[in-house]
């Protein structure tokens, strides 16, 4: 395929795109989704789940208006949880999607596509 870009004549030499159905069918992409959906899916609930449930425990009951240490109520305690909590999720799905990435390359390479030609 020739396509000839727009600031010079120069005409660029391009592959052509890969079957992206057959690679949708096939077994290394759908590990790929399985894989991905086992994290993500889990890891969002309880993100999700603990941000939902902080403004509800604060403005329904009195449970974390305890005092933690002196003048440190457990509210305060829960919020910097969640920081903590974000960040955590944040590294482990930098790490992950690493993996992913791999995954995904290694499934394109066996449809011989390289990102790198095609970009």
């Amino acid at each position: 395929m020739v396509v000839a870009t727009k600031r010079n004549s120069k005409k660029i030499e391009r592959k052509a795109l890969p079957d992206f159905e057959k690679i949708e069918e096939s077994p290394g992409f759908r590990n790929l989704l399985k894989k991905k959906k086992a994290f993500l899916i889990p890891s969002t609930l309880l993100f999700l789940g603990l941000y939902i449930l902080f403004p509800i425990i604060i403005s329904y009951t009195n449970v974390l208006n305890a005092s933690f240490i002196g003048d440190i109520s457990w509210s305060w305690v829960y919020a910097l949880g969640l920081f903590i909590m974000t960040w955590t999720l944040v590294t482990i799905y930098m790490k992950k999607s690493a993996e992913f990435d791999r995954m995904a390359h290694e499934t394109l390479k066996e449809f011989n596509y390289e990102e790198e030609d095609n970009q």
